[in-house]
């Protein structure tokens, strides 16, 4: 009977040992407690300097409108861009430093710190002087998101339309690897030339009304690694420590209770 009691005791032992680097299954679960019903956002991205915008005039006279455009103004070269994302970005209005960009014929426009549709407003009000109905279609070229750390596929992800969520840029990543710790996620995001950082529980259903829930151009996720990744990639004198120190007290323990 003190055999059985004795080997149970060892047994535990090691099991305990051994699953020092596994990861639990409540770990692995995003968005364990969320509500019924949660409501979520969306503002409109704000314009900011390094920003490139595709910026487009339409009017029924196609010949007056022509001047207005990038498209009908562009070199013979860039129209022999490779890709057409490329060609994009070429046709595209920097916004410089100052926060404006350089329009034709109009000149110098200030646009940093306003929406698409205040940029989109500011441009047809201008144009009235020389298009009667003028329609102007504003968007980002070079919206952008990055995604790093615990992730299946990271990188930097360009992304068509501005409305795009926090779960929605890890799917493009290729979703958590399973040493994501998923109640730690790191949120950058540069806002008035500073830098602010917040953190997100993806396991917590509040994560729909977080202020970073929808993304905006040049925001970056860092998914932090969880303890079993930090485990596995320890140094390797680190690792043999640990797993001699455990091997050891399990045969002192051992020692220990056989000699009763």
């Amino acid at each position: 009977m003190d055999i059985c009691r004795h080997f149970s005791v060892v047994l535990l032992s090691l099991v305990v040992l051994s699953g020092s680097g596994c990861v639990a299954r409540r770990d692995l679960i995003s968005l364990r407690d969320t509500p019924a019903l949660q409501s979520a956002t969306w503002t409109e991205p704000i314009v900011q300097p390094g920003d490139i915008l595709h910026v487009a005039v339409y009017s029924s006279d196609i010949e007056a409108a022509a001047p207005f455009n990038l498209q009908e103004t562009a070199t013979p070269n860039a129209l022999n861009a490779p890709q057409q994302h490329t060609l994009e970005i070429f046709l595209g209005y920097l916004v410089h430093g100052n926060g404006q960009i350089d329009f034709p014929v109009l000149g110098a426009i200030q646009v940093a710190g306003l929406t698409l549709p205040q940029v989109k407003d500011i441009l047809e009000q201008r144009l009235r002087s020389y298009l009667r109905d003028a329609v102007v279609s504003v968007r980002f070229i070079n919206f952008r998101i990055t995604v790093l750390g615990e992730v299946n596929q990271p990188g930097t992800y360009t992304i068509s339309s501005p409305r795009i969520t926090l779960l929605e840029a890890l799917g493009r990543a290729g979703d958590l690897s399973p040493y994501a710790n998923r109640t730690n996620l790191l949120h950058i995001r540069e806002q008035n030339g500073q830098r602010i950082y917040t953190r997100v529980n993806l396991q917590s259903g509040e994560i729909f009304s977080s202020p970073v829930y929808y993304l905006q151009q040049n925001d970056i996720l860092y998914v932090e690694p969880n303890r079993a990744k930090i485990a596995a990639v320890a140094d390797p004198a680190t690792r043999v420590i640990t797993y001699t120190t455990g091997v050891l007290s399990v045969v002192t323990l051992l020692i220990a209770l056989f000699r009763r």
